[in-house]
């Protein structure tokens, strides 16, 4: 009985000290986003819209698998066919031929929810993303948000493009998300280095952006929002399951 009692208290500690280890992110945009995760000194590189798709909205994350496997049974249910008919086709049209390849290759490496905003929408749907997530006050962001210590965010917009009209009007449509996602992370976290390069500029060619996020979470926090998340998949992937 000593021994079990003993066995689970360093079990117990062993957890505690793990759960406590901290995993600092660093986010960088230029031209490209590049993230990398450090954890006791291992530095590895992730796909950051993945984690933040797959944490902050589990219910779309699942509908978009269900409905990558819905594609893939519909595809072998009517995807049998004569093998002459394929070499037909393949004579008659390979350029046809190679771009239908293409597009299985693409639908096989679909983006997820937020790449797919990022994609679609640029910058301002992002920032819309984000002000509709801060809104939301969901779990999952309040645990998230609560657990960072951030200690760099660099932010870099110059808004041009050549058109005075456009270039306003873009302007004023960032200003409507940024400051108040702004305001907030100032208001209600400890933020060691905030800085920014912002404006329109009425005679660039286009539009510059550029941005950094250094923050770190104890793992404790994050397996916590993970789990919850997870929670949240499953019970959407399994629902009116057909």
């Amino acid at each position: 009985m000593t021994v079990f009692l003993i066995a689970l208290g360093v079990i117990a500690v062993v957890l505690s000290i793990g759960l406590s280890i901290s995993a600092t992110f660093n986010v960088t945009y230029d031209k490209g986003w590049k993230t990398t995760v450090t954890i006791l000194g291992r530095e590895r590189e992730i796909k950051l819209t993945k984690l933040l798709s797959f944490i902050l909205f589990p219910d779309k994350s699942a509908q978009e698998v269900k409905k990558g496997r819905n594609k893939s049974k519909a595809k072998e249910t009517h995807g049998e066919q004569p093998a002459k008919s394929t070499d037909d086709d393949e004579k008659k049209s390979p350029k046809k031929k190679d771009g239908q390849k293409g597009k299985k290759t693409k639908n096989q490496s679909k983006p997820n929810y937020i790449q797919r905003v990022l994609n679609e929408e640029g910058i301002l749907g992002i920032l819309h993303l984000i002000s509709n997530t801060i809104q939301s006050a969901s779990t999952a962001v309040n645990t998230l948000f609560s657990g960072f210590h951030i200690y760099l965010i660099y932010v870099k917009m110059i808004i041009g493009g050549g058109d005075a009209f456009d270039i306003a009007d873009k302007y004023g449509s960032i200003c409507k998300y940024y400051f108040p996602i702004k305001g907030f992370i100032l208001n209600n976290k400890n933020v060691d280095d905030y800085d920014e390069t912002f404006y329109a500029d009425f005679i660039a060619p286009s539009s510059e952006y550029a941005f950094q996020f250094i923050g770190s979470i104890n793992a404790g926090t994050l397996l916590r929002v993970i789990l919850s998340a997870g929670k949240t998949f499953l019970f959407n992937l399994l629902s009116n399951k057909q």
